[in-house]
């Protein structure tokens, strides 16, 4: 693996600060037209922004000055750049490689430092401690979340939980979802995960050079039953994730960039149009989704799920009375399409993993075979499957599905080890720095699950029936504002983990000097570009189980629309399903890419 340090800062050849050792296509959605954006392409031009930049910026400069700071108080260290408009042309849209980009200033910088951009203030955290000091110790003054520019109104208007701002309206969504986990945690999220398993082995067993798409389609299937009881809901969520996921990332439209942009007229805003479109249709998806619930169980015939708890009377708790039709149906949708790529990123990983390490493989198999005998893993047998479990836990330190986490907003003024953090800053804690630091993670850069089951490695625990597990886990995010799907994810990844090493054997179809390494799709959630995989059943006897014992094996996509939420891959089997980009395959680069120290 080719690696060198990034050289993206003091271009200018300053002293550091501190010294180097203190661093650490969708074609086809039902209704979305992208044409509303043709208007605005001239802003593409670096010319013409950097031009329209520097004249705002020389204005809103002279407005605003620098902020007079109480005695005793230092303004953190800040990148140089224009008065309010900041560093605007230093943005690397990748959400990995921001993560690279921005770590490798805090080598100069220090732990904590600031960059402004578009009169935003936005705080860089290098550390685990930097991070729980303020988003734990202090959680109470950064549980906020920012303005999304192309996703107008998010924040506000407390539909999608991850993004919400700080209210009491989120904290009765938050209660909301915490009683969906806590009835369905105990009930293994009513045995869904385990139907869906199987599912997942016949699809790869017919067709093994599919796996991306068997994988994508294994968390919509399956939240789609947990959520609604019925898998074909999945489907809306494959539909409606991406127009999102592309919305909040940097790599998405231009006025993430230009955040000034959203202060254009609706009438004349070619984002507003095409947001309020995306609005309209997630709200179809949730809506019909929820409406098919409540016609089963008037009907006596839904199973068990999330929307079940919320609407048949015999089984309502306070919680859900507090809810009206709205919120539930966005607490439900909005929690479920998170599941889809928060999970989707690490069975990527999973697949790379067993491509860089194989010698991994043979050892998990070696303790399932001996704890499983002739059965698949289930919830049960996880106590006896430290090794599955170090799996999880090290593929989610190893390839961080949000390498930046998710920004919070200072709610107040504050000051933190003599420096000053204003109200209303974004902070930033890098996830991909934290889950790299030396003194916890030796070898970091490595797949190496043995460092949570051997004593020698400092992130060891006891007793191994217990660790390791991912509660508390710095991928859920901190303090108030961690993910509460935890114990969601923590199922479906051990079971299916387990499923994939008790069935196959996996092998790369290429060379490992040509496979990638750290190439990811370009948004904020992440995941790990596919490639060429062998994969063969392990022994006959394995064959003949996932034919005989998983029936149906649940595809999702069609080569012909026959309804409104069907997903179809027009380019035909033979070329790879994207997921509107978000899976896009990988192909050897010209060049051989050059990585940051580290990664």
């Amino acid at each position: 693996m080719s690696h060198a340090p990034h050289a993206a800062f003091d271009a200018a050849g300053q002293e550091s600060l501190y010294p180097a050792s203190n661093a650490s296509t969708y074609l086809n959605s039902p209704t979305l037209d992208a044409s509303y954006l043709a208007g605005f392409l001239t802003l593409q031009s670096p010319t013409v922004t950097v031009g329209l930049c520097v004249v705002i910026a020389l204005v809103l400069g002279r407005i605003f000055g620098r902020r007079k700071l109480p005695q005793g108080v230092k303004p953190l260290p800040r990148l140089p750049g224009l008065p309010w408009a900041g560093r605007f042309w230093d943005v690397p849209e990748q959400g990995v490689d921001a993560a690279f980009h921005f770590g490798a200033l805090h080598k100069k910088y220090g732990p904590i430092y600031e960059w402004k951009v578009m009169g935003t203030t936005h705080i860089w955290l290098e550390t685990d401690k930097v991070a729980r000091d303020l988003f734990v110790l202090r959680q109470k003054k950064y549980c906020d979340r920012n303005i999304l520019p192309a996703a107008m109104g998010v924040k506000e208007d407390c539909e999608i939980l991850p993004l919400s701002g700080y209210s009491d309206e989120f904290k009765k969504h938050k209660n909301f979802i915490h009683t969906l986990m806590k009835d369905s945690t105990p009930k293994t999220f009513y045995g869904w995960p385990l139907v869906e398993n199987k599912r997942t082995l016949r699809r790869l067993l017919e067709s093994p050079e599919r796996w991306s798409e068997h994988m994508i389609t294994h968390c919509a299937r399956t939240i789609g039953s947990i959520a609604w009881a019925n898998p074909e809901h999945g489907n809306k969520l494959l539909i409606v994730v991406p127009d999102l996921l592309k919305a909040v990332s940097p790599a998405g439209p231009i006025i993430n960039k230009l955040t000034f942009l959203r202060h254009l007229p609706a009438a004349i805003s070619p984002f507003k149009k095409f947001e309020a479109k995306r609005k309209q249709l997630m709200q179809d998806a949730f809506y019909e989704a929820l409406q098919d619930v409540k016609d089963r169980v008037e009907a006596g015939n839904c199973e068990d799920c999330w929307s079940q708890l919320y609407l048949a009377e015999e089984k309502r708790v306070p919680e859900a009375r507090k809810m009206d039709w709205h919120e539930a149906a966005y607490a439900i949708g909005s929690s479920s399409f998170v599941a889809i790529a928060t999970i989707g990123g690490p069975l990527h990983s999973f697949f790379l993993a067993a491509a860089h390490y194989p010698e991994w493989l043979p050892k998990v198999q070696e303790e399932i075979d001996r704890v499983c005998g002739d059965r698949l893993p289930t919830v049960e047998d996880m106590p006896h499957l430290p090794k599955i479990r170090a799996t999880v836990k090290e593929v989610l330190r190893w390839r961080q599905s949000t390498p930046l986490g998710v920004p919070h907003e200072a709610m107040e003024d504050d000051v933190y080890e003599g420096y000053f953090i204003p109200k209303g800053a974004m902070l930033h804690a890098n996830h991909y720095l934290i889950s790299r630091e030396a003194d916890k993670f030796p070898r970091a850069n490595e797949f190496v699950p043995e460092r949570w089951i051997d004593p020698s490695y400092p992130s060891y625990k006891e007793p191994l029936t217990e660790f390791p597990n991912i509660r508390g886990d710095m991928a859920f995010g901190y303090g108030s504002r961690a993910c509460p799907g935890v114990e969601l994810t923590n199922m479906e990844l051990c079971t299916l983990f387990g499923a994939l090493a008790w069935a196959f054997n996996f092998t790369s179809k290429i060379p490992k000097e040509d496979l990638p390494w750290y190439e990811v799709n370009p948004y904020v959630i992440t995941m790990s570009k596919p490639f060429p995989m062998d994969i063969q059943p392990r022994s006959e006897a394995k064959r003949r189980f996932i034919e005989n014992e998983c029936g149906d094996a649940g595809y999702v996509l069609k080569t012909k629309r026959e309804g409104k939420w069907d997903i179809v891959h027009e380019a035909g089997e033979k070329e790879p399903w994207t997921w509107d980009g978000l899976s896009v395959p990988y192909e050897k680069p010209a060049v051989k890419r050059v990585y940051p120290e580290g990664a």
